[in-house]
């Protein structure tokens, strides 16, 4: 019973090692411009995904001014 256990939490903890090793990095949002209409924002945003620059964005207002987050 005692090497069964043992067996058990070297086989777990060499799986959530492998778990934590082989997992993909978050890939973090950067602002890439601050724009004062929506209509421009949007416009960059989808520029910048048409020529490979990011793949995803969004727009988010704030202070009268927009964000485009890449």
């Amino acid at each position: 019973m005692r090497k069964a256990r043992a067996l058990l939490v070297s086989t777990l903890l060499v799986g959530g090692a492998l778990t934590t090793f082989t997992a993909a990095p978050a890939h973090a949002e950067s602002l890439r411009g601050v724009y004062y209409d929506y209509s421009e924002c949007q416009r960059i945003g989808q520029y910048g995904y048409s020529q490979g620059w990011w793949g995803f964005w969004h727009c988010e207002a704030q202070y009268s001014y927009y964000f485009l987050y890449a």
